[in-house]
């Protein structure tokens, strides 16, 4: 068997324009890509057919479920679900059913380390609360995972579709996002160990040991003052940053450091527990290991087709950071059934029919949501994939029509020299301070800030407020989305009072401002409005897109000349101007190329 990836491959995280991209065998490659959990409904060949190259598949080291829950069947069986006999047909068999439809596909499996039942019953002291699952800061687990990981790789490499592999995404925890199965941050007895092993290394002499009282969480007021319950979700969330640094460091070595690896984390900007786990990523972005971070769109507002679907990390942050920004595209179209209507054998109590699951009532709706969706992507640098979670949900001739020009708009995109953002705001969340918080209504107002922050008419960018040094001097608009005095909040507003540097901060009495309110702040700090209505605007050098929240006359503002012409449509709408004014339906998005005059 193989050890080592094929010379012919070689990808990596470069820059492209000012942002982060994917390069594979040296030249610059369009990360736009498809996936599906159900492979027997794929869409391979209709996406190859539409220009992709681009593929995820979904790799699972044990066969259960990816949540917490079993009420649901796995999608396929697991590689280890024999303890002494590992099969890696499935993983063939994923491989190459792509290869068939698109034999020139480059594919960057989801590798689920999840345990199987075996490991569980045979290790019940790395169990987590549950005792049913992994516990995620477990030494046991990260070293088992890491050996089903070499395993895994080894194989890929060994096998004759190695030269396809560009790349891997470490999936693992709870739905694949690296959260804590019990959602409680692992806090069970067999966490005691490395907590205590964790205080001693990194806070000796603190006096603190065992578990904390849990219930601190909910007291009432903003804040807690309980140091123990603090340090060990410092800890809990830390681990599991740890855990995938250190698997995703396994991947490099054993593929010679030749591709890209990745992860879903940081979730502060939707995940308002520290509960989870996900506070950690100032870790990886420290972490030469990781190449890109991803997340689904946002679920603001239950996927509302007027929100703002943003990251839901700091997407800033990771790209200050040199790291290629990944989203999961997992659009609901006008074909979108439940899972118990698709497939009924893989939820035969039909559990997953919440509104979230259910899809749009027709084709005009899907178009919409799917170019706001891309147009973010394309504007912000992201790269993505279509998460068409329960196949054929993109089967449609006039939505593989749209799939088509986007992967031709990202492509051409990709040959700009500047592609970096033009945004005069900076926001800053703070993924430290919600392990301090005890108020869930004002942990959710940060979330839920995001909405009014789409509607403001402007762009923005979003960081971890520990990367504020590096950047705010670039900046002539600041907004602070927490007040919580943590070192690295401390020094920001040092920061801007020495400087003369204006800011909007969240209060204890002011948890959340309306767009109106925050147009209002950058005025005053002279940044460019480009839209005075609450609609979703994206705009860079090259391109700018509007999302319509209602109906109506849409005029955009913008800095400087521009010849616009319009894209996604056989209309000839094109023009040279400092101000645009289009009539728009409610939801419509639009998309226009740009070139500075």
């Amino acid at each position: 068997m193989g050890t080592q990836t094929p010379v012919g491959i070689h990808s990596y995280v470069g820059d492209c324009g000012g942002v982060p991209a994917l390069f594979v065998n040296g030249e610059v490659f369009p990360a736009a890509a498809y996936m599906t959990y159900l492979e027997e409904y794929n869409n391979y060949a209709q996406f190859a057919g539409s220009g992709y190259r681009l593929f995820s598949v979904p790799v699972l080291c044990a066969g259960r479920w990816i949540s917490s829950t079993e009420l649901f069947k796995p999608f396929h069986v697991g590689i280890f679900d024999s303890k002494d006999h590992p099969d890696f047909s499935s993983l063939d068999s994923s491989v190459n059913r792509i290869l068939a439809a698109c034999p020139d596909a480059y594919i960057f499996p989801r590798v689920n380390l999840s345990m199987p039942s075996w490991w569980i019953e045979e290790t019940p002291d790395a169990t987590d609360g549950t005792g049913k699952r992994e516990l995620l800061c477990s030494e046991k687990y990260r070293e088992t995972a890491a050996d089903m990981l070499r395993r895994i790789i080894a194989h890929v490499n060994g096998s004759g579709y190695a030269a396809h592999i560009v790349g891997y995404h470490i999936a693992g925890g709870n739905t694949e996002e690296w959260f804590y199965f019990d959602m409680n941050a692992g806090c069970c007895k067999n966490a005691e160990a490395p907590f205590n092993a964790y205080l001693e290394k990194d806070h000796p002499g603190c006096g603190l040991s065992g578990l904390p009282d849990m219930s601190g969480l909910n007291k009432k007021g903003s804040l807690h003052n309980d140091r123990k319950l603090s340090l060990f979700l410092e800890f809990a969330n830390g681990s599991v940053a740890d855990t995938v640094c250190y698997l995703s460091r396994v991947a490099k070595e054993a593929t010679q450091r030749r591709v890209v690896v990745g992860a879903f984390l940081g979730y502060s900007l939707e995940v308002c527990s520290p509960l989870y786990g996900t506070h950690a990523l100032n870790k990886v972005l420290e972490c030469g290991d990781v190449d890109f971070i991803c997340s689904p769109n946002s679920y603001l507002g239950v996927r509302g087709a007027d929100v703002d679907w943003t990251e839901m990390y700091p997407a800033d942050s990771v790209r200050l950071h040199g790291k290629l920004c990944m989203q999961e595209c997992d659009v609901r179209t006008h074909l979108t059934g439940l899972l118990s209507e698709t497939a009924p054998e893989y939820d035969p109590g039909q559990n997953l029919t919440a509104p979230v699951w259910r899809g749009l009532e027709n084709r005009e709706q899907s178009v919409a949501v799917i170019r706001k969706s891309f147009c973010r992507q394309l504007i912000k640098g992201n790269g993505f994939w279509w998460f068409d979670m329960w196949g054929g949900w993109y089967n449609d001739t006039v939505l593989l029509c749209e799939m088509r020009r986007f992967g031709e708009i990202y492509s051409d995109s990709l040959l700009k020299t500047d592609r970096s953002s033009v945004a005069e705001t900076a926001v800053y969340v703070d993924e430290s301070a919600y392990a301090l918080m005890t108020d869930c209504e004002k942990r959710n107002a940060i979330t839920g800030q995001r909405i009014d922050l789409g509607f403001m008419g402007a762009p923005y960018d979003i960081y971890d407020v520990s990367d504020f040094p590096a950047v705010y001097e670039k900046y002539k608009a600041t907004v602070f989305m927490s007040d919580v005095d943590t070192s690295a909040m401390r020094l920001a507003r040092t920061l801007c009072a020495e400087h003369g540097k204006p800011y909007l901060s969240v209060s204890e009495s002011k948890t959340r401002f309306l767009a109106g309110e925050l147009r209002g702040f950058l005025k005053k700090c002279g940044a460019h409005i480009y839209c005075e209505t609450p609609d979703l605007v994206y705009i860079n050098e090259n391109h700018l897109a509007i999302h319509a929240s209602d109906g109506g006359d849409k005029t955009v503002r913008f800095k400087g000349v521009f010849e616009y012409r319009e894209l996604l449509t056989d209309a000839v709408n094109v023009g040279v101007a400092d101000t645009l004014t289009i009539r728009m339906k409610k939801n419509e998005t639009k998309l226009f190329s740009l070139a500075r005059r």
